[in-house]
């Protein structure tokens, strides 16, 4: 990873928001520490990375001007969505080896298993 047509190098917690982040929209950083189940001064930690990588930026929160509100910047979403494509390509063979109902069981489980890491 960190190669020329890879994005810049990334650790496992910075990449980690970057998908929180792509996911969930602009939030604070508590709730991106939530999402990321790290503390919030390790989602800090990460979010300064990613800033200093043109990846994210703060911004006021129109609803409390004393917080600040994390966001993916346009060349961060590109990121991810590059990503992400390439992940889909990488795991079609796989995929595409599993039955129609071997799909949907695995999609199921797959489901089960986020929603109970989101919840501790």
């Amino acid at each position: 990873m960190g190669g020329a047509d890879d994005g810049p190098a990334m650790t496992a917690t910075q990449r980690i928001a970057l998908v929180e982040l792509g996911d969930g929209g602009s939030m604070r950083l508590n709730d991106l520490a939530g999402r990321m189940g790290v503390s919030a001064p390790t989602a800090s930690r990460s979010v300064d990375a990613l800033v200093e990588l043109g990846l994210a930026e703060r911004s006021p929160d129109p609803s409390d001007r004393r917080a600040v509100r994390i966001d993916l910047t346009p060349v961060g979403r590109e990121l991810l969505e590059d990503r992400q494509a390439k992940a889909q390509v990488a795991f079609e063979p796989a995929v595409a080896a599993l039955s129609a109902s071997e799909r949907k069981q695995l999609s199921l489980l797959l489901h089960r298993m986020t929603d109970a890491l989101r919840e501790h």
